[in-house]
């Protein structure tokens, strides 16, 4: 095992396999030897979430939380705080955040001030959930981040934070699986099938106009459809649990584990209005999603959204009642 080959000054050989079920889920023996390469030089621990393995559409990246960077300059016994960001609005919309890291060099307090503006930092619509919701706080860790980096650059360089590296999105597309749900709400599945056409054959149907490919990457808008419902049902204030409800969605695109189906369904009875969020993702996109996805894409979206749903108790009831899906 990977504890056995490998030795690390911050991590004992019994956090190892403790780190591989609870934090790394599904990382293959060299991403787990990565991530625990830079958890360790960087003095980051996995356990108390300073440091995130984060893997989308079979992708692996590594997160630092902003207390990550916090602790690695506190390490240095030269910070000592930084400032409240001090914000630009339009509307009481944030446009810019600005953050002053104070360290002691050489005796002298030095102050080290950056600026993170929306326009750069912002991952759009797809991805922005929490943005939205929380556009202060997210774009003010930005530009703590910043600051902190620029500030102890020896120490932080090529870290980023999960805000950071939120509007880089994934190269890679999410290849949907197959799903056969079942479970789910009947009422749900008659919303999202409302003024959709029953795909078949041309030799059934005759309407070869069903197949005329799409004017837009039919592909990347059932991505990106996906990301909104992801990011509507992870919907939680606390940034540890969010980051893992994301994980596991994005896991079951490729194979629904035992694991991953009792996390998310233990979250999905703690969370219940997140039912009531996703659903109201789908009405507000649901023409946009389906003028522009080849029909194949928009069958496997619908199967995915029930999926979700049916992750919820049965007796929550869908939300979908005045206006179909």
């Amino acid at each position: 095992m990977t504890k056995n080959l490998t030795k690390y000054d911050n991590i004992t050989p019994d956090q190892v396999d403790l780190i591989k079920s609870q934090i790394a889920v599904g990382a293959t023996d060299d991403e787990l030897k990565l991530f625990l390469h830079v958890a360790d030089k960087s003095g980051l621990d996995p356990l108390s979430k300073q440091i995130y393995f984060i893997k989308r559409s079979g992708k692996m990246t590594i997160q630092t939380a902003i207390d990550g960077f916090r602790a690695i300059a506190d390490r240095t016994g030269q910070y000592i705080g930084s400032s409240d960001p001090v914000f630009e609005e339009i509307s009481n919309n944030p446009v810019k955040a600005t953050v002053t890291v104070n360290k002691v060099v050489a005796g002298v307090v030095g102050n080290f001030t950056a600026t993170a503006r929306w326009s750069e930092y912002y991952p759009g619509d797809a991805q922005g959930f929490m943005w939205n919701k929380m556009p202060h706080t997210m774009l003010g860790k930005c530009a703590e981040a910043l600051a902190l980096r620029k500030a102890f650059p020896a120490q932080l360089s090529g870290l980023y934070t999960g805000d950071e590296m939120a509007q880089a999105g994934d190269n890679d597309p999410n290849q949907a699986k197959e799903i056969n749900p079942t479970k789910g709400s009947e009422q749900l599945k008659v919303a999202l099938t409302e003024k959709v056409q029953v795909f078949a054959t041309d030799e059934e149907t005759g309407f070869e106009d069903i197949i005329t490919p799409p004017k837009v990457d039919s592909q990347k808008i059932l991505d990106e459809a996906q990301t909104k419902l992801d990011e509507a049902f992870a919907f939680c204030e606390n940034e540890e649990i969010h980051h893992n409800i994301i994980n596991n969605l994005n896991d079951i695109k490729f194979e629904c584990t035992e694991y991953n189906t009792e996390v998310l369904t233990n979250f999905a009875k703690t969370y219940r209005p997140n039912q009531e969020l996703f659903q109201n993702v789908a009405k507000k996109y649901k023409d946009e999603w389906r003028e522009n996805m080849i029909p194949e894409h928009y069958n496997k979206l619908y199967t995915y959204m029930d999926e979700l749903n049916h992750f919820f108790p049965d007796e929550v009831i869908p939300v979908v009642h005045e206006e179909v899906i």
